[in-house]
């Protein structure tokens, strides 16, 4: 296969960094957006902005990571979530069709009917999860495909990610308190990045489909696991209940595409 320009927007973010790389790995070109730092600075929900980015950078196709993905941030405010999460992911979709491969969240559904396979219909519970079905379904009118992702986790030297706010806590040397009851599929970014620069670099490929980790496990156990692979005490983290009725509570993910790594692997590599 030919090299391939391939747009990464949102390449700052926790996930765009292990993308990035990805995509040098398989020896395609990375062209980056971000609101700060990439090949071009930008904030792309600004009129105007995607059309000029595109006439710029001439990428071939394009992975849309940027979102606004905190949960408080949304419900604060939920017209930039919906402008970011939904209007941009609209308006790349309109100009890249098939070319356009849009990243969501496994925060799309309720919890309430899990695992969740590609064909279930969204039933967000979130301001986030809702604005990001809604970019779903708007992105797949245009041609546009969509890959629902699960909590994410790996080494990451801004401090985030699942593992890397563990590894803090340890610093710090004080107790972290971790949901017994909200489970989710986590997987490591590495593994993550890898799937989707082949997946982007497939047009042809699913229209929605999903990227489980290896293992359904709560907050709790996947904590569990990190301190045992990594030789760490089990006594800086605490199992609590979530009680926020915002947070769904399994919303792990079925998917064709399996996992090459067991998940104690990933955790070692963190």
């Amino acid at each position: 296969m030919a090299a391939l320009r391939i747009l990464v927007t949102g390449s700052t973010g926790f996930l765009g960094g292990f993308v990035v790389d990805a995509v040098r790995q398989a020896g395609h070109v990375p062209l980056t957006t971000a609101r700060s730092g990439g090949d071009v600075a930008v904030d792309l929900a600004a009129k105007g902005m995607v059309a000029a980015v595109t006439e710029a950078l001439q990428p071939d196709v394009v992975l849309h990571l940027a979102a606004m993905s905190r949960l408080a941030e949304c419900d604060a405010d939920p017209a930039a979530a919906a402008r970011v999460n939904t209007v941009l992911a609209e308006e790349c979709a309109r100009r890249f069709g098939a070319r356009l491969l849009f990243a969501s969240t496994d925060l799309v559904f309720d919890g309430r009917s899990a695992p969740y396979a590609e064909s279930a219909t969204p039933s967000p519970l979130s301001v986030y999860g809702a604005s990001k079905a809604e970019g779903e379904e708007r992105v797949r009118r245009h041609g546009s495909r969509v890959v629902r992702l699960p909590l994410l986790f790996g080494p990451d030297a801004h401090g985030r990610g699942a593992t890397a706010q563990l590894r803090r806590g340890f610093a710090r040397q004080s107790r972290m308190a971790l949901y017994t009851n909200e489970y989710r599929t986590p997987l490591h970014a590495a593994d993550a990045a890898r799937a989707l620069v082949a997946a982007v670099a497939d047009p042809d490929g699913p229209t929605v489909f999903h990227l489980p980790g290896p293992e359904r496990v709560s907050r709790w156990q996947l904590g569990q696991r990190f301190c045992a692979v990594q030789g760490l005490s089990m006594a800086a983290i605490e199992p609590v209940e979530c009680q926020d009725p915002l947070r769904p509570r399994d919303v792990s993910l079925l998917g064709e595409l399996r996992a090459s790594r067991s998940l104690d692997e990933m955790l070692l590599d963190c």
